[in-house]
């Protein structure tokens, strides 16, 4: 051995302080076969998550529905935006306490009958969703939601046309053998209720009606516990008089104007029957935009096509009577125009009346 491996081997022995020891390292947990994974799920269901019933009856859940106002009702888009509360209230013997006033429980910590808008399309509430719990252990939920709403119209007498506007409230997976709907009484009497006047102004309410109306998407013989509200609301004819079927009457009498004008003018006469036939397709394109997209016709259609008609008539007229001005037929010419002038009027009446009031 040279003094190389002295050296090699003298370091050796200072690195490992027990000769033949293994260094420290802290041993292995032992694994048992028994040893279970913890959870966070808990051992036993809690009484006040369960549903409060007695001997399987449905729970009764006292609902009460107040619209605050009905901002827009717009009949292209078949939808409704308003503004709404709801309380309800039901028991839970087991959140029973000494009070003397209200405790406040979040949503998820007691049973509730998960109530959701059915129809509604999109909306935001004002209040966290929570519940408020009475000495005697009556639960309290409250709740106030702007929202649009769906709800699909019958516009065939548009404008002239009466509408229900729904709002469907529904107790998420809970059917009408678990969950029973009743109005909230105050007084004895029912405290649904709508605003005394609305922000509404080309509608006015005839009447409302809030009762307990069970969800059935499918037609089911038991269907989901659910609360509606309706409201029957007529819409005010003036503002559509006004902006469409005036004029429209206008430019009708005035695709007229060659009938009383000489009709040697050809020119002229020619020129104001084309300008009444262009003002017509302008303005319809203007008041699209007023006009619902339904597939089938409405009485605003149905006018709006008649007048179209009738003005297209009064310019094909206009050159018929160029023609017969130079072909000469000076008595026929003032023959038709005669009849013209008398049947033009009544025709427009009739087609005002057939429109809106037949």
């Amino acid at each position: 051995m040279n003094i190389y491996s002295g050296i090699i081997l003298f370091f050796m022995v200072l690195s490992f302080p027990a000769w033949g020891q293994s260094p420290d390292v802290a041993p292995l947990p032992e694994t048992s076969k028994e040893q279970t994974i913890p959870t966070f799920l808990p051992q036993k269901p809690m009484p006040e998550l369960e549903r409060p019933t007695i001997r399987g009856e449905p729970t009764e859940v006292q609902v009460s529905i107040y619209i605050i106002d009905v901002d827009e009702v717009d009949s292209a888009e078949q939808n409704f935006a308003a503004s709404v509360f709801i309380e309800a209230r039901w028991y839970i013997p087991e959140l029973r306490h000494e009070g003397p006033g209200p405790i406040n429980l979040s949503w998820t910590e007691v049973w509730t009958p998960r109530l959701v808008i059915v129809n509604q399309q999109q909306g935001w509430r004002s209040f966290p969703e929570s519940v408020e719990v009475l000495p005697d252990g009556q639960v309290i939920y409250r709740q106030k939601t702007w929202g649009r709403f769906s709800q699909p119209f019958d516009l065939r007498n548009f404008p002239l046309d009466i509408q229900t506007l729904t709002i469907q409230y529904a107790a998420a997976g809970l059917s009408e053998t678990e969950v029973k709907m009743v109005p909230l009484m105050e007084n004895g009497q029912p405290s649904s209720g709508i605003a005394k006047r609305f922000s509404l102004p080309d509608f006015e309410v005839l009447s409302w009606n809030a009762a307990p109306a069970p969800y059935r998407p499918n037609d089911e013989k038991v269907g989901i516990a659910g609360f509606q509200m309706e409201i029957e609301v007529e819409r005010r004819v003036t503002y559509f008089v006004v902006k469409i079927i005036l004029p429209l009457c206008l430019i009708v009498i005035m695709s007229w104007l060659p009938l009383w004008t000489d009709p040697r003018h050809i020119g002229s006469n020619l020129a104001i029957s084309a300008t009444s036939f262009l003002t017509l397709v302008a303005y319809l394109f203007a008041i699209t935009v007023l006009l619902p997209r339904v597939s089938y016709l409405t009485r605003m259609d149905q006018f709006i096509i008649l007048s179209t008609v009738m003005v297209f008539a009064c310019m094909a007229q206009t050159v018929a009577m160029s023609n017969m001005v130079k072909r000469g037929k000076d008595k026929s010419l003032r023959k038709f125009l005669k009849w013209s002038r008398a049947v033009y009027p009544v025709l427009l009446v009739l087609l005002v009346a057939y429109s809106f009031f037949l």
